[in-house]
């Protein structure tokens, strides 16, 4: 009865977050968070495809939809769109890396599921677009995009470069574009996209003379050691050593992580139940700190474990949870899943976007659309199952 409980909560904001031109990241009136968003929204749909519920897997339509119409010339997806449309942002200070590669990811996620393609037809050439401006964007030719400071959905965090993360979502929409279009070029821009991922972000002894900044990964080694978790990121200047748990995740999801058995292990064994969004923790003293501090817009919310500074997601639990439904089993991920409905159920289902690292107490938005879909993204791949790559 608790699950059957857990999830209906867990459905009734994602309903309540449903708009004709698709899903708001909060239902609250908070910031900018009554918009349509891409990866908020993707994620969501994603979330509303495991569901099999129609009214969600339609608000997930809508919400492609929306987005695809409002894609730039060059290829740009919004970050994120006002509900009477009249106002698109591409990005604040910095533009989105990720956005396209979560739109892309959803148009072929929500093809295969419901086995209608007029999407794929009808955005075609915004497609097309997306991944010139991707190719475009690795500057060098050298299979990876280069992120500027705060170009992702960790926007008021430290990285850039080459991103971990964004180079997996790019992977992933080309894998399941060319799948799903017949463009084996696209396929096999995936496959040396993913060599480019080995290469780089993979500590391991077989691959320490090969990437973009050899004698930068080197001297990583030599500060870190060998490593299953896949780093965060690099540029010129070196490695940012953190673990991203959100690109990890997504790595195993989409079947290019080279050791996740390893890495779950690791971090369960290194922090515990949940992963935070970036380990470890940049603190007061750290030299990243500075960089941390003044990087937001509306207020500066990166303190120690918190936000994206070691904070608890469920959006990102749940992702973790799926690769941990597939590499280690139904029992652990349960495990994860009720962990991540008592999150979500404090102060009466508050479903709040992020939790302090070491109290567990809440410390972000109300009502955050994708607190629930990473939920229900995880209760239903458990019950019922759903893949997002075969």
């Amino acid at each position: 009865m608790d699950i059957q409980i857990n999830q209906e909560k867990a459905l009734s904001l994602i309903r309540k977050a449903s708009h004709k031109m698709g899903f708001l990241a909060s239902p609250l009136q908070k910031d900018n968070y009554q918009r349509i968003w891409a990866r908020d929204g993707v994620i969501t749909g994603i979330a509303a495809l495991a569901s099999r519920e129609e009214s969600l897997i339609y608000t997930f339509r809508q919400t492609l939809i929306t987005l695809g119409n409002h894609a730039s010339p060059q290829g740009h997806i919004p970050s994120n769109v006002s509900v009477n449309g009249q106002s698109v942002s591409y990005g604040g200070l910095a533009g989105r890396a990720d956005t396209g590669s979560w739109w892309l990811i959803g148009l072929c996620l929500y093809a295969k599921y419901t086995e209608e393609k007029d999407l794929l037809e009808r955005f075609e050439q915004e497609i097309e677009q997306a991944f010139q401006l991707y190719q475009a964007w690795e500057y060098n030719n050298r299979e990876l995009v280069y992120v500027p400071l705060a170009g992702d959905w960790a926007d008021e965090y430290v990285l850039h470069g080459y991103v971990f993360y964004d180079q997996v979502l790019r992977y992933a929409a080309l894998k399941l574009c060319g799948q799903q279009m017949n463009r084996q070029d696209w396929v096999d821009k995936s496959e040396a996209i993913k060599i480019a991922i080995y290469q780089n972000y993979y500590l391991h002894p077989d691959w320490v003379n090969t990437g973009i900044h050899p004698s930068a990964k080197k001297r990583a080694i030599e500060e870190k050691g060998f490593s299953s978790c896949l780093m965060a990121s690099f540029h010129p200047a070196g490695y940012q050593l953190y673990a991203d748990f959100l690109g990890n995740a997504l790595a195993m999801i989409f079947r290019i992580h080279p050791e996740p058995e390893a890495c779950i292990n690791w971090a369960y064994q290194k922090i515990g139940v949940f992963v935070p969004s970036f380990y470890p923790t940049i603190l007061e003293e750290d030299p990243d700190f500075h960089l941390l501090k003044n990087n937001y817009r509306y207020e500066f919310r990166n303190r120690p474990f918190e936000f994206h500074n070691g904070g608890i997601w469920p959006m990102v639990n749940g992702f973790w949870g799926l690769a941990t439904y597939l590499y280690k089993g139904k029992a652990e991920a349960e495990f994860i899943c009720n962990n991540i409905a008592e999150l979500n159920k404090l102060n009466k289902w508050e479903f709040n976007e992020c939790f302090n690292g070491k109290t567990y107490q809440p410390c972000g938005v109300p009502q955050c659309t994708w607190s629930a879909a990473g939920q229900v993204l995880l209760s239903n791949t458990i019950q019922k199952g759903f893949y997002l790559m075969d």
